[in-house]
């Protein structure tokens, strides 16, 4: 080989040789940065998943924090006779009380300490989001929050909180302070279940024929049903269960009687709510004297003026004196304004035509008055007073619906039927029929219906199928028994049903209480009654579905039962 070959020779094996480093040096290059990449993905993993689990803990936190701010809370409000104790007697005392209209509330009100010991603040917005008469009622919407760390981000985790002194049992979806039966699917979309007593669960379904006929469904109706935070407050957790369909129960003479020997002490699956003994005291309700509280107040005798303080007290401690002659002795002393009629006049005309500045007394002197047109007893947006001295009939029409705004109070029965729109409170001294009926709120506002003597809702939306739409939006509450047939019928109702169990036996049995009756599934007529039944495990499929709406202790103001202890209602929570 020549001396130009050999030196050319060595210049392609330096060539190659250099080629061999860089490409060496790339690769170490490239798996350098390939590593470096992996390193920090890995590090900002690891930093984000910190974050993360440092956010899932402040979360955490800020609820525990809140929770037991609305548990100090409730322990602080326990004391019987609440405001006697607290020397509160107004309500502008009650919200100094409470620190709610300071800017810095002080360290012994209530605001100051749920800041001070859980970082909790509290905000009024009884007025400003519910229309609260703040200087007529000690009725409070709070909001409590607690902040919490999401990121960068601060947030809140809230919690909408109502002070009432209401009766317990708007508190619950279902209940009586007595026995509570629940035949079939019905379904409890939001709220709690109350039993005074002991409860009684079965997949059977009763119901009434046209004729009076007493009939018990020939087939699996289906168990109740909740949500899963639902709980069951039983007395000493005393529910029985009966899964033997048509046989649970028997038809003897004009009432469904309980086949004692196939109830069974326990829920008959896995699948039951939650079962526990309600550890607050039931704060219950004297109607009459309800009533007659209604009545003074509507007159101007307020417990809290001292000009009719001491006449208020003289006629609601008057045992001697039923609510209907107190009615009439207001009358007597012109309290009350007469609704003057005659036979050329509709009542609602007459009715909707009178000054509101004074409680409407439209005496039907034994008589049945039917409304069938929109009632308007209200001034200045606000619910006033129609007190009817006989039995009352609110028919609405079929293919429209009849407004009712403002309060009433029914010395004697009262039946709803056809498409009806209220916000209204009413107070029913005999007996309450809900037939055929659909109702609806008006103004944003609903129902709360109030009846001494038995309530019987029965025949809604006959054998249609389910819908997303409540058809009975109010709270419904007897002092005595209510009996609830959805087998044919189709019930859906936003609000609550309660049956205290006074006096006479729910109707069509022997029970005190509250007796529901409720098919899962779809029916197919015959004849004009349950024909076909064909059930089902779809929930959203029972004929009956309660969902609890705590604003009704909102909704109606002045309206409603008042006692002299507070309760309170937390509603879900929030993250905002």
């Amino acid at each position: 080989m020549s001396a130009k070959g050999g030196a050319a020779m060595n210049r392609l094996r330096l060539n190659a040789a250099g080629y061999s480093l860089v490409t060496t040096m790339l690769m170490i290059t490239l798996f350098f940065l390939l590593g470096l990449t992996i390193l920090t993905v890995a590090v900002q993993q690891a930093r984000f998943t910190a974050v993360r689990v440092e956010n899932i803990e402040s979360f955490h936190e800020a609820k525990t924090a809140l929770n037991e701010a609305i548990a100090g809370l409730k322990a602080e409000l326990s004391d019987d006779d609440f405001f006697v104790r607290h020397d509160i007697f107004t309500p502008s005392q009650w919200d100094a009380f409470l620190g709610i209209n300071e800017d810095t509330p002080g360290p012994d009100t209530i605001a100051g300490k749920l800041k001070a010991r859980y970082g909790v603040e509290v905000e009024d917005v009884s007025y400003r989001l519910y229309n609260i008469p703040t200087n007529k009622v000690f009725l409070r919407a709070l909001d409590l929050s607690k902040p919490f760390t999401d990121g960068h981000r601060e947030r809140k985790v809230k919690r909408l909180v109502f002070l009432t002194n209401t009766p317990s049992f708007l508190k619950y979806a279902l209940g009586s302070k007595e026995t509570v039966i629940l035949n079939g699917g019905v379904y409890v979309e939001q709220g709690n279940v109350y039993a005074g007593q002991s409860a009684y669960i079965s997949n059977a379904a009763n119901y009434v024929k046209k004729s009076g006929e007493l009939t018990i469904a020939p087939i699996d109706a289906g168990l109740p049903a909740s949500m899963n935070d639902s709980i069951w407050h039983i007395h000493d957790k005393l529910l029985f269960s009966c899964t033997q369909t048509s046989s649970c129960w028997k038809t003897g003479g004009r009432a469904f009687q309980m086949e004692e020997g196939l109830f069974f002490q326990e829920w008959p699956d896995d699948g039951g709510p939650l079962i526990q003994q309600e550890t607050d005291d039931f704060i219950d309700t004297d109607f009459e004297r309800t009533v007659k509280d209604k009545l003074l107040q509507a007159a101007g005798l307020s417990p809290l003026s001292p000009e009719t303080q001491q006449a208020y007290i003289e006629r609601i401690e008057n045992d001697h004196q039923p609510p209907l002659d107190v009615a009439r002795e207001l009358y007597q002393e012109g309290k009350l304004a007469r609704v003057v009629t005659d036979d050329e006049t509709p009542y609602e005309q007459s009715i909707n035509q009178m000054p509101k500045d004074k409680p409407l007394w439209l005496d039907a002197e034994g008589k049945e008055i039917t409304l069938y047109r929109d009632i308007d007893v209200q001034q200045n947006g606000q619910n006033q007073w129609l007190i009817v001295n006989g039995d009352l009939r609110i028919e609405g029409p079929t293919k429209s619906t009849a407004a009712v705004r403002g309060n009433l109070i029914v010395f004697g029965d009262l039946t709803l039927t056809g498409n009806l729109a209220l916000n209204a409170s009413i107070y029913v001294t005999g007996k309450t029929t809900i037939y055929n009926s659909h109702i609806d709120g008006a103004d944003g506002k609903g129902l709360v219906l109030l009846s001494k003597g038995t309530l019987d809702i029965a025949r809604i939306n006959e054998f249609q199928d389910s819908n997303e739409i409540p058809n009975l939006k109010g709270y419904f509450y007897t002092d005595s028994s209510a009996t609830i047939y959805a087998v044919g019928s189709y019930l859906y109702i936003e609000g609550g049903l309660f049956a205290r169990g006074n006096g006479a036996a729910a109707p069509d049995t022997d029970i005190n209480g509250l007796v529901i009756n409720a098919f899962r599934g779809r029916i197919e007529p015959k004849d004009g009654e349950p024909g076909n039944f064909i059930p089902s495990s779809d929930m959203q499929q029972s004929r009956l579905i309660v969902k609890y709406n705590p604003r009704v202790l909102v909704e109606q103001g002045t309206g409603l039962p008042f006692v002299n202890q507070i309760s309170l209602v937390a509603d879900r929570l929030e993250v905002e």
